[in-house]
């Protein structure tokens, strides 16, 4: 790892040309928005599809313990996401070798979440089968990280022989802590669709075609999903979840796009945006697990291991309904992922982007810390300890663990 000072200075964000290259190519404009539209309807459609098979194999998330959910929820959310998604991108983008590699790492995302989804895997075994997919992208798909950019001063922090394991770490960071996130209705799916988008956003305006369709198609699937996910007024409650299947396969394909765009190695030979900005994009999961991460090791607790210490618990614990939680964080999640879009366009160096997130990330952990001792959230008292009854307001008993 070290210092180049040769930085390469980013171009304007060409978006007059954008616009105009797909009002010149209607075919393609066409084709995608079919796509989307089709894998939209088939996830829908999976979903309530698959919610017999779902019930007789038993591939269902049970209430009680840390879970806030009343009852039986199929698992169906993932494999509909995964059917829809790599039907589509098989049927269109198969002959392209990013493609063949990101199928086949989501494959194995999916499938290492479906049998934890079943009957839980050891942790070993969850790492081993995310690393090999990983290995995927690094070697079949050519997705890796070669630098940070200005991370800490104006030159590039390059990663030389490091380029693998961190890329490594970067993607099971963005993997694991999307799927900590998915603990309340239209959580994820939400947080997944304000990340592709601002993703899908610069890959268009960096003329990178692949990246863009994919997380279009990606981003429709998920809105199929949240047709029976999120509170809508058709849905008193989710009546199917992601499950991880469903979160790993997204978390890899976040990961996958925030490497492969955030970088020189890619398509086009041009990053589409600094790697800061995909922090900020993804920053709502990211804060929130490195937060529990932190509290756990320091509690000498498993860092990986399922509590009621989330964000969205504290939402909840402090009075909220499910659908104001949601709304909450999805706030958040747009201002965040907001103002990394907007420091990315105006040109906002690296460094500066680094340390305000830095500056924001203990300002976040702090006021969390303060929380839990304090046992009030913006400014409402905690109501209950332990989630025991119906949504959304639960009570509790026994003083909470820190």
């Amino acid at each position: 790892m070290h210092l180049s000072w040769g930085w390469h200075v980013r171009n304007p964000i060409p978006l007059k040309a954008t616009i105009e290259a797909f009002r010149d190519n209607p075919g393609m404009t066409l084709s995608i928005s079919l796509s989307m539209i089709i894998a939209l309807l088939a996830t829908a459609t999976l979903c309530l599809g698959l919610l017999p098979l779902a019930h007789k194999i038993d591939l269902v998330d049970h209430p009680g313990g840390r879970k806030v959910h009343e009852s039986a929820t199929p698992l169906a959310g993932g494999p509909a996401i995964f059917i829809a998604f790599a039907a589509i991108l098989a049927w269109a983008l198969i002959d392209d070798r990013f493609v063949q590699a990101l199928l086949l790492g989501g494959s194995l995302m999916f499938l290492v979440g479906l049998v934890d989804d079943h009957r839980r895997l050891s942790p070993i075994t969850r790492f081993l089968v995310q690393v090999t997919a990983c290995l995927v992208m690094i070697f079949w798909g050519e997705v890796r990280l070669e630098d940070f950019g200005s991370l800490f001063t104006s030159g590039v922090l390059e990663l030389g022989v490091l380029a693998i394991p961190i890329t490594i770490f970067a993607a099971l960071g963005v993997i694991n802590s999307f799927n900590m996130i998915d603990g309340m209705d239209g959580l994820a799916g939400g947080i997944f669709l304000v990340a592709a988008a601002g993703m899908a956003m610069f890959a268009g305006f960096a003329d990178q075609p692949m990246a863009y369709r994919l997380l279009l198609i990606a981003m429709a699937s998920v809105m199929g999903f949240m047709l029976l996910n999120a509170r809508f007024p058709w849905n008193e409650k989710a009546r199917v979840f992601l499950g991880d299947s469903g979160s790993m396969l997204l978390g890899f394909i976040l990961a996958w796009c925030f490497i492969a765009l955030g970088n020189d190695h890619n398509e086009t030979g041009q990053r589409a945006f600094m790697p800061m900005t995909a922090i900020w994009l993804i920053a709502v999961p990211l804060l929130d697990t490195s937060t529990q991460i932190w509290r756990r090791w320091r509690a000498g607790q498993s860092a990986l291991g399922a509590d009621q210490y989330h964000l969205h618990h504290a939402f909840l614990r402090a009075g909220f309904s499910v659908g104001e939680t949601w709304f909450n964080i999805m706030l958040l999640a747009l201002v965040l992922g907001g103002a990394g879009i907007l420091i990315e366009m105006f040109g906002v160096p690296g460094y500066r982007s680094f340390w305000a997130f830095i500056v924001f990330a203990f300002t976040y952990y702090f006021y969390m810390k303060h929380c839990w001792s304090s046992q009030r959230f913006l400014g409402r008292h905690f109501i209950y300890e332990e989630f025991e009854i119906t949504e959304p307001y639960l009570t509790g008993k026994g003083p909470p663990q820190r």
